[in-house]
């Protein structure tokens, strides 16, 4: 889990991070900033595949029943 909420953070802080940069180089310089679709793909779509799928293992974990315990909500 600590993993999970590690790698959510430091997505939030790249998201951050780029938006922060391509408005301050919008602003100072009125062009758009292009960011390569490859770097986009390694900062952003990565960890968020892997966010997903840790995400669906604690779900299974969560949920699976326990053997000679009742569950209770």
């Amino acid at each position: 889990m600590r993993l999970g909420l590690w790698l959510f953070v430091s997505l939030s802080v790249i998201q951050f991070t780029i938006g922060y940069i391509k408005g301050y180089y919008k602003a100072s310089t009125g062009n758009e900033l292009l960011i390569s679709e490859t770097w986009k793909t390694v900062l952003l779509d990565v960890p968020e595949g892997i966010l997903v799928i840790l995400g669906v293992i604690a779900l299974y974990q969560f949920t699976k029943k326990i053997p000679g315990k009742k569950a209770s909500v």
